[in-house]
């Protein structure tokens, strides 16, 4: 074997020397710092119908840093813009696509936002005889929008509702997509369920009173008389269990379905509301029926769910439930966030004054 001479071995010292210190300052390169989307990233808003008569609704914002509430976001953001007229019910919003989508009742306006600064980006014209619902975006060209005469695709590049689905007369609510199907709660035909291919409807079941949630397993969820129902969306096959009280849908004063799903668990959540609203117990159903033989929390005294009352949030892991105070007048600007965790322990109240009347909570996904 040949030995290596002075210089040779100087030199691979060197080498090796060299390639260890490279290989340390490869190991302790800066960490990339994610960058801020806006100051309405770490939170969850209430989307409220506001005090009819005496202006629009508008949105609150909990902020999970400080938890506290700030209201009137919009006004705050967008000035000289506005969401009239003051006859109209600000009613249902929802995040697709980093946007947030605010659908108002009542000739009001379909205003379209950027979820983390909430500068509006474009809107549907306030109109008199336009009284939407719900929306539902589809994906980055189109959406639906529900009302009280029918569901109607949206372009949302120049935010236009240009053609009504075929079957979907009447009123319609709560519209949600699971599969390759679209699922839409009729006040006249109870659930519809329409081919996303191309609109069409497939379906027609009668006897739904409320929905919808999704489960992390697909499975999409509604209530109908005494009964919580899930159907697979990719077959249709359903499946029900009993409830021990009735379920009522709302359509005399129309508000989003009373129903939440988890977004960890397969485990669902519904309010036992009365047949005009209101209500104090949740019930929650993980695939034992037992799990509905008793409120899974009860709200405190006085305290009636108000609008959809119910929401998931999927950072803190928890369940939220919009409340106010049970009477007339004043009682309506007592309003309360109550906090659950799965396990149905209270975490969290928050509590504020004004006359909001809260339709939904919208969480970041």
């Amino acid at each position: 074997m040949r030995s290596l001479n002075t210089k040779q071995l100087f030199i691979g010292i060197f080498i090796t020397l060299l390639g260890a210190a490279c290989k340390k300052d490869a190991a302790v390169e800066p960490e990339v710092q994610p960058v801020a989307k806006g100051k309405y990233e770490n939170g969850f808003f209430i989307v409220n119908e506001g005090w009819f008569g005496h202006g629009t609704g508008e949105l609150n914002f909990f902020d999970y840093s400080t938890g506290k509430l700030t209201d009137s976001l919009f006004k705050r953001e967008n000035p000289g813009k506005d969401l009239k007229p003051e006859g109209s019910t600000l009613q249902y919003g929802t995040i697709f696509n980093n946007n947030l989508y605010l659908v108002s009742k009542v000739g009001g306006p379909v205003v379209v936002v950027d979820a983390f600064t909430l500068k509006e980006k474009a809107r549907i014209a306030a109109k008199g005889g336009n009284d939407w619902r719900a929306f539902l975006g589809i994906d980055e060209n189109t959406g639906l929008l529900s009302s009280s005469s029918g569901v109607y695709l949206v372009n949302l590049k120049n935010m236009t509702a240009y053609a009504k689905l075929v079957g979907a007369d009447g009123q319609v609510g709560d519209m949600i997509k699971a599969g390759n199907y679209i699922f839409m709660h009729s006040a006249t035909d109870g659930l519809l369920i329409y081919n996303a291919s191309d609109y069409t409807l497939n379906r027609k079941i009668k006897g739904m009173t409320v929905g919808f949630a999704k489960t992390p397993n697909g499975k999409v969820w509604y209530a109908g008389a005494k009964y919580l129902y899930q159907t697979d969306p990719q077959t249709l096959a359903k499946d029900s269990v009993s409830l021990s009280f009735t379920t009522y849908s709302s359509w005399g004063a129309w508000h989003a379905g009373s129903i939440a799903a988890s977004t960890k668990d397969n485990v669902v959540y519904l309010l036992k509301t009365g047949s005009f609203g209101g209500g104090s117990e949740v019930y929650k159903y993980d695939g034992n029926a037992n799990t509905l033989n008793a409120p899974f929390a009860t709200n405190p005294e006085k305290q009636i769910f108000y609008g959809k009352g119910i929401g998931f949030d999927s950072k803190l892991n928890q369940v939220v439930i919009q409340t106010v105070q049970s009477g007339y007048g004043a009682n309506y600007a007592i309003n309360n966030l109550y906090f659950y965790d799965p396990a149905g322990t209270l975490k969290n109240t928050l509590s504020y004054d004004g006359y909001h009347f809260p339709a939904v909570t919208v969480f970041h996904q």
